[in-house]
C-alpha cells in the first residue's frame, strides 16, 4: 500500500483498521446508518466542524468522504479528532482527490480494495451474513468518465452478495436531474445507465431537496444536478429494507451530504446501543475565562489534599467541577444552538423556494451569518449540549 493508504490495527489484524487513543467520544449510533459526502475539502475549519455537527446529530456507523484534498496521514488524523474508531484513507492526488471510510466498532468492516476513486469493503451483519459497501469519486472530467464505469463493471464481478454503492459519481441518470445551464450530454447519460444495467444496480431515490451539487451561481448561471447518489443490486433489495436515501442541506460544499438507514426485512434496528447521560469535559471549554475560574474556585475550595484521601478528594472536586461546567455550558452555548437552527432553517426555505435561481443576496447573507456566528473553533453545537444537557 505504501504511501497512499493510512490505516490502524486491531489486535494484530491489520484487516480491522482500529485507531486507539483516549478522549471523547460521541453519542453511538442508534442504527446502521451510512453517509456519504463529497466535502470539497476537509482541511477546513468550517467543513470539518460541519461534518463534525452532521455526525453527532444523524450518528452514522459508516462514513465516506472524497475530494479530502489531504494526504493519508492528515486524514487519519483527521478521523482520530473525530473520534471515529476506525479509518481508511486513499491519499489526494496533487492538491484534489483524496478519500477515506471511516467507521465505528459496531460495524464489522473488511477493506477489499480501493484506488484514487474507490473504496470497497464487506461489512459482516449481527447474523453473520455479509454485504458489500462501495464508495465511489467518478472522475470529474467529461474524456475521463468512462474509466468510471469500467470500474464498475470490474467490481461488479467480485463478489455476490448484498451490494450497496454510493457517493459522488459525477454524473446524471436523467435529464430532469439537472436544472439550469446546458443540457447535458446525452450519450453520458445513457453510458452511466448502461453500465448501471450491466452491474445490475438501480438507484434508491431520495428524500429532500432533489438536487446534491450547486455550482454557487445565480441568475442565469445558476445550475444544480443531483450526482450523488445510492445504489444497490438486487440481492441488497431482496434482503434489505427499501429506505429512501435523505439528502442533508449544508452550506460548507457545492455538494449535500446524503445518508441512508440499512435495515433487514423481518428484523429489528441493527447495531443499537445504549446512550448513556455521562457528562463529559469539552476541550473547546478550556479557552473560556467562565470555565477556568470555575475549576479553579472548586479545586481551591475543596481544601487541603494532604489531610484526605485524594482518590476520594479527586472524585468529589472532578465532580462538583463538572456540575458546575454543565450549568455554565449550558447558560453559555444554548442560545448559540437555537440562532444556528432558526438560520439553518432559514436557508432551507429559501433554497426550496427557488431563490438561488433569482436572486443569491439573500441567501449569501444567511451563509456568511451561518459560518461566522455559528461554526467557528469555540461552538461547542449540539455535542455539548446533547451530551450535558
Amino acid at each position: 500500500m505504501g504511501n497512499d493508504v493510512s490505516r490502524g490495527v486491531r489486535d494484530g489484524n491489520p484487516k480491522n483498521y482500529r485507531r486507539s487513543g483516549g478522549g471523547w467520544w460521541p453519542a453511538p449510533p442508534t442504527a446502521m446508518k451510512i453517509l456519504s459526502w463529497n466535502v470539497r475539502g476537509l482541511g477546513n475549519s468550517r467543513t470539518f466542524l460541519a461534518l463534525q455537527k452532521i455526525l453527532q446529530q444523524q450518528r452514522p456507523l459508516i462514513l465516506f468522504v472524497c475530494e479530502t484534498k489531504l494526504t493519508a496521514k492528515q486524514m487519519y488524523e483527521t478521523s482520530r479528532k473525530l473520534k471515529i474508531d476506525n479509518c481508511l484513507a486513499v491519499n489526494r492526488n496533487g492538491k484534489g482527490g483524496g478519500l477515506a471510510m471511516l467507521w465505528y466498532n459496531e460495524a464489522n468492516v473488511h477493506v477489499t480494495s480501493y484506488s484514487n476513486h474507490h473504496i470497497d469493503a464487506r461489512v459482516q451483519r449481527e447474523d453473520g451474513s455479509w454485504m458489500r459497501c462501495t464508495g465511489i469519486y467518478g472522475h470529474p472530467e467529461m474524456s475521463q468518465k468512462h474509466h468510471t464505469w469500467i470500474l464498475l463493471k470490474r467490481l461488479a464481478d467480485l463478489f455476490d452478495i448484498p451490494w450497496l454503492c454510493f457517493g459522488d459519481f459525477n454524473e446524471i441518470l436523467h435529464p430532469n436531474e439537472k436544472l439550469g445551464g446546458n443540457d447535458r450530454n446525452v450519450n453520458m447519460i445513457s453510458e452511466f445507465r448502461e453500465a448501471l444495467c450491466e452491474c445490475n444496480l438501480i438507484d434508491l431515490g431520495c428524500k429532500g431537496y432533489p438536487f446534491t451539487w450547486s455550482n454557487g451561481r445565480f441568475g442565469q448561471h445558476f445550475v444544480e444536478e443531483r450526482l450523488d447518489r445510492f445504489l444497490c443490486n438486487k440481492k441488497w433489495r431482496e434482503k434489505y429494507v427499501d429506505c429512501a436515501v435523505v439528502n442533508l442541506e449544508t452550506w460548507t460544499s457545492d455538494h449535500c451530504p446524503i445518508i441512508m438507514e440499512v435495515q433487514a426485512k423481518g428484523s429489528a434496528l441493527s447495531y443499537a446501543r445504549k446512550r448513556t447521560s455521562r457528562i463529559h469535559y469539552e476541550d473547546a471549554w478550556s479557552s473560556y475565562e467562565g470555565c477556568k475560574d470555575i475549576v479553579d474556585k472548586e479545586w481551591r475550595r475543596h481544601g487541603n489534599w494532604k489531610c484526605a484521601d485524594p482518590v476520594w478528594l479527586f472524585k468529589q472536586t472532578t465532580k462538583s467541577s463538572m456540575a458546575q461546567l454543565k450549568n455554565w455550558s449550558n447558560a453559555e452555548f444554548k442560545g448559540r444552538q437555537q440562532k444556528l437552527e432558526k438560520l439553518t432553517a432559514k436557508l432551507k426555505e429559501l433554497r426550496h423556494n427557488g431563490v438561488n435561481i433569482v436572486t443569491g443576496r439573500k441567501l449569501r447573507e444567511l451563509k456568511v451569518r451561518s459560518r461566522t456566528s455559528c461554526l467557528t473553533k469555540k461552538f461547542i453545537g449540539s455535542r455539548g449540549l446533547g451530551q450535558i444537557g
